[in-house]
Parts: C-alpha cells; structure tokens; sequence
C-alpha cells in the first residue's frame, strides 16, 4: 500500500478509537437540567443545562494524531506527483486567501510575497490539472464560511497541534426530547420539539425556556395550569465538542461536533487522495 494511504488507514484507526472513548462518555450521562425558579405571573419556565463531567483529555491527544495523520497523508501524495528533483519542497498547501487575485491593475490583492512563493514552491512540478484540482479545493473559495471548509480545519487544529498545544475540547448536549409532567395528571405530555438537532448543540450554561400558550393550558378540572405545577424532564445525549481556535489570519474561534468534524475530514481526505492518485508518477 501506498505511503499515503499507510497514512490515512492510520487515521482511520485512531478515528475508531475516538469514536469508542465518545461513546463511553455519552452512555455516563454527564450532564444535569436546573430549574430557574420565576413567578407564575412570568408564564414561563426556564431550565438551565449543566455538564457535569468533561470528556478524558486523551481524545485530544487521539484526535491530535487522526488530523496529523489525514495532513501528513495529503502531503505524501503531492511529494508522489511531483518529479524525484522537486519532492523534498512539495507539500499540499492549504489557503484562507486568494493569493493569486489581482486588482484592477494588475497588482496582487494579496501582498504577501513570502506565502506565494512558498506555495508556487510547494506546487512546483505537479502536473497542470492536478494542481487546479488543489487550487479548487482551497477553503478561501468559500468567501466568508472559509473558517468552515474542512481542509482549513484540519489545518488550524494540526497547526494548534504542531505548535505544542493540546486540541481544546469539550462537552455539549444533542437531540434532546422533553417531557412535561403536571401536577395532578397521571401520564407526562409531549414537547413537539426536538432541542439541539443536526449540527446545533447545547453548551453548558445554556437556558431552555418554555413559554406558556396564550390561552393557558387547563387541568381537566377546567382550572389553569400554573408553571409551579409543571416540571420538564430531558433525555437526550452527551457530545464531544471541539473548538477550533484563531491559528494565524482571520479565522475566528468555533466549536464544532467532534463525530462531524472526524466524518467530514475522513471522507474529504478519502476522496481528494483518491482523485490525486491518478497524477502519481511511478519514479
């Protein structure tokens, strides 16, 4: 097998062993709901979402060596498709700007010198369609969501890596059902809402309020239902949060799901090696 592809089965090991320790951690239930105590006149209630128990440091260690390895596999394909005189400067660069864009004038929007040079360095020597596959992949063409791609992710969490800085991480909620129980009533009701669906999350401290319908809810008896009278049960499941920290540029600080971020650079790896094995020379 390819040294490339050693690299990212690599990471696809590390990738099972995370997805293991997050699984541990959900089935402890580390988090609580607080009710927020407020005057029935408020016709409101509100619960405040606590973590109890934060993820083994570890996974930032683990998940340190996945991203490591999914870049260094990115690098050791660029190295194969490059002439044997040009390999010990090819690498895959990775770009929050458009470097090559230029004015009106004809002049660089861009004036960083330094980083075009070291990225027509780095590019040197590729064939020309594999290169404008590479250039097509960079996350400055996402405009403002560049932060987001996942190639600059697994560049700003390796560069955090690189620079002796453990992986930040931490612990949110997801998929939360709500069940009420009242007061006098023998079975609990529904909230028809799923709380932290998709890609959302509850972070710790996050408030979950539940205003009161407008006409009230009535007990059987025909009476009005008081918040006093009500309670809220949750049942959802703990998730691993990374947060993405400001590495150089003008990246801003993010947290993202830990199994989003892990699905979404496994795959995108997977596929531009995959497209990029066909530029590999044999010599």
């Amino acid at each position: 097998m390819d040294d490339w592809w050693l690299k990212f089965r690599r990471a696809e090991k590390h990738m099972v062993e995370i997805k293991q320790e997050a699984m541990r951690y959900a089935s402890s239930n580390p988090y609580s709901f607080t009710r927020i105590r407020l005057p029935d006149s408020q016709k409101e209630i509100r619960y405040r979402f606590h973590i109890t128990e934060q993820p083994d440091p570890m996974v930032a260690v683990m998940l340190g060596d996945f991203v490591h390895n999914l870049r260094s596999a990115l690098d050791y394909i660029v190295v194969a498709c490059v002439p044997k005189q040009r390999r010990a400067k090819a690498s895959f660069p990775i770009l929050f700007q458009n470097i090559f864009a230029k004015d009106k004038n004809g002049e660089f929007v861009v004036k960083d010198v330094q980083l075009r040079r070291s990225v027509e360095t780095a590019t040197e020597g590729l064939q020309p369609k594999a290169r404008t596959l590479i250039i097509r992949l960079q996350p400055y063409h996402h405009g403002a969501n560049a932060h987001r791609n996942i190639l600059g992710i697994i560049s700003r969490l390796e560069n955090a890596d690189k620079h002796r800085q453990l992986i930040t991480i931490g612990c949110g909620g997801q998929d939360f059902a709500v069940n009420f129980t009242v007061r006098g009533l023998t079975k609990p009701f529904k909230w028809h809402r799923l709380l932290a669906a998709g890609e959302q999350f509850l972070k710790d401290n996050t408030v979950i309020p539940y205003n009161f319908p407008p006409n009230g809810i009535l007990h059987p008896d025909g009476s009005f239902v008081q918040p006093s009278d009500m309670e809220m049960h949750f049942t959802g499941t703990a998730k691993i949060l990374v947060k993405v920290t400001r590495i150089g540029g003008n990246q801003p600080p993010d947290d993202f799901l830990l199994d989003t971020i892990m699905d979404m650079a496994f795959s995108d790896v997977r596929t531009i090696l995959t497209k990029l094995d066909f530029f590999v020379r044999s010599t």
